[in-house]
């Protein structure tokens, strides 16, 4: 009878190996730690999988995609191995690591597990202490943990110093969106973002110009003062189909009306 791997959160596999900087996440050695083997082949269809039988699994990651994107496939694939054992296997999308991170699935769970991995937030919040919610600040920081933009713009949405909101559409709807915590739980963005938006320019394919840009706030939310509000937008294609944004209230007059409407 086979038995499952113990399941080891994150912060516990980092505490163990005694991992203190970024550059020691090495996720080869820690799938390895946990019973799971990294190899690197080229793959069509998807951009990793993993297959297990007992105590030992094998995780396949795409070789010709980018280091970041290889990174987090194999600790995607990891957080498979931990959450999910007995099932007979994943092959994951380019699509899931963009799409999945809101409804309550494997995938989302697997995104989660690998983001708090490879982006701890006692090594990453000091790190993005004071940084501006832009996308040149998530290259910067992309950089330093060798992640994807993806779950590095997540990150600092959640650790940054800043009130911020980071939104994923695709044509013709909003696929996620994930609040700053200091951004009032009301606010949700409109199905699809307005057309004096960067955003909408890049799914339509006539952006002329590239973010950060200041845009009016009702471009994004359908809150009845929101034309009366600035938000600074940043937004870049992540898939063919898929566009990122970052919504920065750099005048946070918006949120403290909100809060004081709230307190009415």
């Amino acid at each position: 009878m086979t038995t499952a791997p113990p399941y080891r959160s994150p912060l516990a596999l980092l505490g163990e190996l005694g991992i203190s900087e970024p550059e020691d996440i090495r996720i080869e050695a820690i799938a390895e730690y946990c019973g799971a083997t990294i190899v690197y082949e080229p793959l069509e269809g998807c951009e990793a999988r993993i297959i297990g039988y007992g105590e030992r699994a094998i995780i396949t990651v795409n070789s010709t995609s980018p280091r970041g994107r290889q990174r987090f496939s194999g600790a995607h694939e990891l957080g498979h191995w931990m959450r999910d054992w007995g099932k007979v296997a994943f092959a994951c999308t380019e699509q899931i690591f963009a799409a999945e991170w809101s409804h309550d699935n494997p995938e989302r769970r697997a995104n989660r597990y690998a983001t708090d991995l490879l982006l701890p937030q006692p090594l990453f919040a000091h790190r993005a202490k004071n940084r501006e919610m832009t996308f040149a600040t998530v290259r910067d920081l992309a950089t330093q943990f060798q992640t994807s933009h993806t779950a590095t713009a997540i990150r600092l949405v959640e650790l940054g110093s800043f009130p911020a909101m980071i939104v994923c559409n695709e044509p013709g709807r909003r696929r996620w969106f994930i609040h700053g915590p200091d951004v009032p739980k009301k606010l949700w963005p409109r199905d699809e973002p307005g057309h004096h938006t960067l955003a909408s320019d890049l799914l339509r394919g006539t952006a002329t110009v590239e973010g950060p840009i200041d845009v009016y706030a009702d471009g994004w939310f359908d809150h009845p003062d929101a034309h009366r509000y600035m938000v600074r937008e940043d937004s870049f294609k992540i898939t063919a189909r898929h566009v990122l944004s970052l919504l920065w209230w750099k005048d946070e007059r918006q949120l403290l009306d909100l809060e004081n409407d709230e307190e009415g």
